[in-house]
């Protein structure tokens, strides 16, 4: 009756058999997500059930349901592992069988869900162990098992000072004692025979030990060496950089001083106007491998900034003359302020100078991120315009679109070149973060 109710009103199918042995056997033939099962019946009782079934499946859920009301036989149910005790008094006689289709349908779905966190955790590229407060290990995944040498089987009830660099395990247990103290997440890196790795300590709750950690661990190595050469990068740039001011910018001013103090004849006016446009021709130059050498270094401390924002303060560094910015949405990105400017200036210059009449320059929101664009003569699509020295004017140094690459670069952005509705150029950086 309880089967047939089971299915006609609560849309579970349930099979019902008389006895133990015969539950067995519709086990072998058939797959159940679930066993409800009597205290007494003939040849072996419920628990004796329950132990056979675990026996071969340990976690297949198994609800007990039963005339026998005594406290004697609910501790021992408990203590078997049941998933649940239910009395036929609630159940059948008070024909309460919602109460039980729904105790059913819970304790399903924890096994679902237990299953696929397993699944997860066996088949996640992290390192993964369950670990008591003192360090023993309860389960670990393969990618765990593989880094600490021995297989998953051996390594568990071992703790990790036996199976692993000694100081190592005792910051992980420090770590794993701080987590069940404090009751939150914990995380922290560290090196392990020239491997970097973060490692996240999760509280959790286990029917094995109780109070246990979800040791998850992640290999970093290769995020580790990348911030490095980006730091020996930005220090080979600082350098340069100081060569360059120094190096070149104290000759240079020499010249120019000297250019001044020297009693010219009247005659030489043209050749020394000559060699004073080479002398701005050269400091020119060097201000922008210097601003090339600045917004090579990668980005460290971003902020949420205006894009309008940005590209109104930009223009007003740059001499338009008769061209007009026009901006046509905003969005928040996180950027360097200051980089981000110097892209928009040089952008912002390129577009005027690069065109014989007054352009308009339009600024908006593009496909993952923004864009610049101008109504002017375009740009040759066959050239690399971010090409270190490419310049399609005599007057042009190379360098302004190279840094536009260079402060995309250093935030993780790209930057392309097409060509804009009104025949102009249009520049589209791509992979901006934006706050909305």
């Amino acid at each position: 009756m309880t089967a047939e109710t089971l299915t006609e009103e609560h849309d579970i199918e349930a099979v019902a058999v008389n006895g133990g042995d015969a539950a067995l056997d519709a086990m072998a033939d058939n797959h159940f997500d679930c066993i409800v099962s009597d205290y007494e019946m003939p040849g072996m009782n419920g628990l004796e059930l329950l132990a056979t079934v675990r026996e071969s499946n340990p976690t297949l859920p198994f609800i007990l349901l039963t005339g026998r009301g005594d406290e004697e036989t609910a501790s021992e149910a408990i203590a078997a592992g049941v998933a649940d005790y239910l009395l036929k008094l609630e159940v059948v006689e008070d024909k309460q069988y919602g109460r039980l289709a729904n105790r059913i349908e819970s304790v399903v779905e924890q096994e679902r869900t237990r299953k696929k966190f397993e699944s997860l955790v066996e088949n996640s590229p992290d390192g993964i162990a369950q670990v008591t407060g003192d360090g023993v290990l309860l389960s670990v995944n393969p990618v765990m098992a593989d880094r600490l040498g021995a297989p998953a089987d051996e390594l568990v009830g071992e703790r990790l000072t036996d199976v692993m660099d000694t100081e190592a395990a005792r910051r992980r247990i420090a770590a794993v004692r701080s987590a069940l103290d404090s009751g939150t997440t914990e995380k922290r890196e560290d090196a392990i025979d020239g491997r970097h790795y973060q490692t996240q300590f999760v509280p959790v709750e286990s029917h094995l030990d109780g109070h246990t950690v979800q040791l998850v661990s992640r290999d970093v190595t290769d995020r580790v060496e990348r911030e490095r050469e980006l730091k020996r990068q930005n220090e080979r740039l600082e350098e340069f950089a100081s060569v360059v001011s120094h190096d070149l910018r104290n000759p240079l001013n020499v010249a120019q001083s000297a250019i001044e103090l020297l009693d010219i004849p009247d005659e030489s006016d043209d050749l020394v106007a000559k060699v004073e446009r080479s002398l701005d021709r050269m400091s020119e130059i060097i201000e922008d491998v210097l601003t090339l050498a600045r917004e090579g270094r990668t980005v460290d401390d971003p902020e949420a900034v205006s894009i309008e924002t940005l590209a109104t303060d930009a223009w007003a560094w740059v001499e338009t003359g008769e061209s007009a910015l026009v901006v046509e949405d905003d969005v928040e990105i996180v950027a360097d302020a200051t980089r981000v400017q110097d892209l928009f200036a040089n952008l912002f210059r390129n577009a005027v100078e690069h065109n014989d009449a007054p352009v308009t320059v339009e600024v908006g929101v593009g496909d993952d991120g923004f864009y610049v664009a101008d109504d002017g003569m375009g740009v040759d699509g066959d050239a690399d315009v971010f090409e270190m020295g490419h310049s399609s004017t005599n007057e042009g140094t190379g360098i302004g679109l190279a840094i536009v690459s260079q402060v995309a670069q250093a935030h993780g952005w790209s930057v392309g070149l097409t060509e804009s509705a009104d025949g102009g150029a249009r520049f589209d950086v791509r992979g901006v973060e934006t706050t909305a």
